[in-house]
């Protein structure tokens, strides 16, 4: 029950996170010019009241239908949610049942189609889908007009009554007893993007502000409980702590201080008296903002606060930060002090699950690590700034990324997540090798992986047939698989833009591949094509660079040639003339180019070329 709830929740923030930009766009409208706002001014209220009645419904509900149905269902979503809006005779915001249609829309069009497969006839496929999908979207736009509609404002009198009334009791602040648990055990932007957010977004349209902004999204209480660590530590530790302070306050990413939280379960307290301390304050004060601010940071509560709100917003930041604070310094004083180099006894140091791991599985040239979080957006993303930095200082070239938990995909590597999301990291990526962590802060982690990573790939070095090819030239970064284009114009501009992003060349030398095609087809047999420009010694050209783009269903090239490979060679005099012969030898082996052409995976390419080079070399 709680995975389906956390599913559920975790699709929900994500449908959210796709359109917070708009929603802070509008919130900053308000802010501005809203009747609340510092400039008020009447007239746009005319711009801000229809991206409330109906941006916000459709982006919303198109997203979700996106999510499941793809782009079809989500254009169905946003078909119908106009039906919903239309249909809405009272002033609630369609918002929070957008978030419902929307992704049932998306599933029935998935559902739909999938049924259609083996039933339509070959050549009719574009008719039937569009066509069957206009009909289901036409019924339910009817639907959702004269029936869902209606159905829907009688439960949304219930939900905004029900809060309205909890706002006015005074009681609100006790809300804390769920949000700040919660909140540690990674249900946050549950909390936040799937429950508190469309309440909020109902009471804005009403009074143009919502305490139900604040409730989540307060970074006071982690700031307290950061600060006491911060004071009581020593050594690394202290430094941890220092970087988690400014991280959260004003970064927004309260995943930082989580860990902390969980090292002593008694520090839950503080953070639910911190919570529940500025959740009064802000009642009392009649806070709100105009917008989630998202991050919670205090920079963006600030920016969101409508006029005169300011100081109500910073009172209760500073209330629940000092209940947080003083609490957490009680707790900490009472507990057995730590030394800074203490070991979390739920994780494995890092030598030891790097050992234990590559036993199965060594280390390669060629890595894609993924930063996995809950939503896949702060912490991760901290995270694999960080190690980024560390590999590139280390030499090691390997692609970082982050993304959510539950959106690994099989070509990752290596996976670094929390330690209490690590189960179903592996659950999502069975084949990777997975990493615990305790915080995205900890710098001996990275630095220990990072040494850990580069002894084990320096003796997996010498035991496989490797090239040695300079890192500037080619790397996993410089192959493009699985693309479609119109033609081999778009083939090319399409390689070019990979010798562009990489660094090699100038946007201008496309243009000279293109005069260089025109001239004469790049087309040289084999299922390749090697587009180049007009002259070797162009100026266009910054650096030496080897680009390979992939395309499976291949690129007619004039005259019934076809070509599944585009290889695009880059270079000044005698480095180009290297590199174009090392290609023209691996190329003419045509066993070879079928595995590159049905290769799944960029380091499969990237595997099969360094390998070619370094047998040359070797031979040579």
């Amino acid at each position: 029950m709680m995975k389906t709830l956390d599913r559920v929740g975790r699709f929900l923030s994500t449908m959210v996170f796709q359109n917070i930009a708009g929603l802070i766009a509008l919130g900053m409208l308000r802010v501005l010019f809203g009747s609340n706002g510092w400039w008020p001014l009447r007239a746009l209220n005319g711009l801000i009241t229809p991206m409330t009645q109906y941006l916000i419904p459709i982006l919303f509900g198109y997203t979700g239908g996106k999510m499941i149905g793809n782009h079809r269902g989500g254009v169905i979503a946003a078909f119908v949610i106009i039906g919903l809006v239309a249909g809405n005779p009272s002033e609630y915001t369609m918002t929070l049942p957008a978030m419902i249609i929307g992704p049932t829309m998306g599933f029935i069009i998935k559902k739909t189609d999938k049924w259609l497969v083996s039933r339509i006839p070959l050549g009719l496929e574009l008719l039937y889908y569009s066509t069957i999908a206009g009909l289901i979207g036409v019924f339910f736009v009817l639907m959702a007009y004269y029936y869902i509609s209606p159905a829907f404002v009688q439960g949304l009198h219930v939900i905004v009554t029900g809060s309205g009334k909890l706002v006015s009791s005074g009681y609100l602040w006790l809300i804390a007893l769920v949000i700040e648990p919660a909140k540690i055990l990674f249900f946050n932007n549950v909390i936040n993007h799937g429950i508190l957010e469309p309440l909020g977004i109902n009471q804005t349209k009403e009074f143009g502000k919502s305490i139900f902004f604040l409730l989540e999204t307060n970074p006071g209480p982690g700031f307290g409980l950061l600060m006491a660590y911060f004071i009581r530590s020593i050594g690394k530790e202290k430094g941890n702590a220092r970087s988690a302070v400014a991280i959260q306050l004003i970064g927004g990413i309260h995943e930082v201080y989580f860990p902390y939280a969980l090292r002593k379960p008694l520090l839950i307290l503080p953070l639910i008296l911190g919570g529940m301390a500025g959740d009064f304050v802000f009642s009392v004060l009649h806070a709100g903002l105009v917008a989630t601010p998202s991050p919670g940071s205090i920079l963006t509560q600030l920016l969101l606060a409508p006029k005169g709100m300011h100081i109500s917003v910073l009172l209760g930041f500073s209330a629940s930060a000092c209940v947080s604070f003083f609490w957490s310094i009680y707790v900490l004083s009472r507990a057995v002090t730590e030394s800074n180099d203490s070991k979390d006894n739920n994780k494995m140091p890092v030598k030891q699950q790097i050992q234990s791991i590559t036993e199965k599985k060594p280390v390669k040239l060629e890595q894609k690590v993924i930063f996995a979080c809950d939503a896949g957006m702060g912490s991760s993303a901290m995270g694999a700034a960080l190690l980024r930095k560390k590999l590139k200082q280390a030499d090691l070239h390997f692609v970082v990324d982050n993304c959510s938990v539950d959106d690994l995909s099989d070509d990752a590597d290596i996976v670094i997540s929390h330690i209490h999301l690590t189960e179903r990291a592996k659950a999502s990526a069975p084949h990777a090798r997975h990493f615990s962590i305790n915080s995205f802060l900890d710098q001996a982690f990275y630095e220990e992986l990072v040494v850990c990573l580069k002894q084990e790939l320096g003796s997996s070095f010498h035991e496989e047939t490797t090239v040695l090819v300079d890192m500037t030239v080619f790397t996993p970064e410089h192959i493009m698989i699985q693309l479609d284009a119109i033609d081999k114009w778009e083939a090319i501009s399409q390689v070019g833009e990979i010798l562009i992003r990489t660094g090699h060349v100038e946007e201008e030398f496309i243009q000279e591949m293109h005069l260089r095609e025109q001239m004469l087809s790049t087309y040289i047999g084999n299922g390749i094509a090697i587009p180049h420009g007009m002259d070797g010694d162009s100026k266009h050209i910054l650096k030496s660079g080897i680009a390979i783009a992939q395309y499976p269903e291949g690129i007619d090239f004039g005259d019934g040639d076809i070509a599944y490979l585009l290889i695009a060679v880059v270079g000044h005099h005698s480095e180009k003339l290297e590199l174009v012969s090392h290609i023209a030898l691996m190329i003419d082996n045509v066993e070879f180019v079928n595995q590159l052409i049905q290769a799944k995976n960029r380091k499969e390419i990237y595997s099969l070329v360094c390998n070619s080079f370094a047998e040359m070399d070797r031979i040579r």
